[in-house]
């Protein structure tokens, strides 16, 4: 009787940790998915969204001007993401990858350098 509700007890335990962890995923993707679609609807300029961020602290973790440099890029700071940054970017020459806690902004640019798309990557592996 008493193992049968130390089990239960535990396997709620657990639940309740997967399911807090699970919702505080989401709001961080959502918060920072919504913070740079508001950003992409200003359509800034490189120069706008390096000062930006650097004003608040956001790092620039590197940039790529073609194919192979974006994929080194992708590969470094994407992980297992890198096949879905690779190909929001295919369209859009320039790509800069910037450190916002604990994700990684991936900013398509057009030859102008205005601001036209962008990738979410987690900077925790395996997630």
């Amino acid at each position: 009787m008493f193992g049968g509700a130390a089990l239960i007890t535990t396997f709620g335990i657990v639940g309740a940790l997967y399911l807090g962890a699970w919702a505080f995923e989401t709001r961080s993707t959502l918060t920072h998915q919504r913070r740079l679609a508001e950003m992409l609807s200003h359509a800034p300029t490189q120069e706008q969204v390096d000062e930006a961020f650097r004003k608040e602290g956001t790092l620039l973790l590197g940039a790529a001007d073609d194919a192979a440099s974006l994929r080194v890029l992708a590969e470094r700071h994407a992980g297992e993401q890198s096949a879905a940054v690779v190909a929001a970017a295919r369209s859009h020459p320039r790509t800069r990858a910037y450190a916002a806690g604990d994700r990684v902004y991936f900013i398509h640019f057009d030859a102008q350098g205005v601001m036209r798309a962008f990738s979410l990557s987690s900077r925790r592996r395996g997630a």
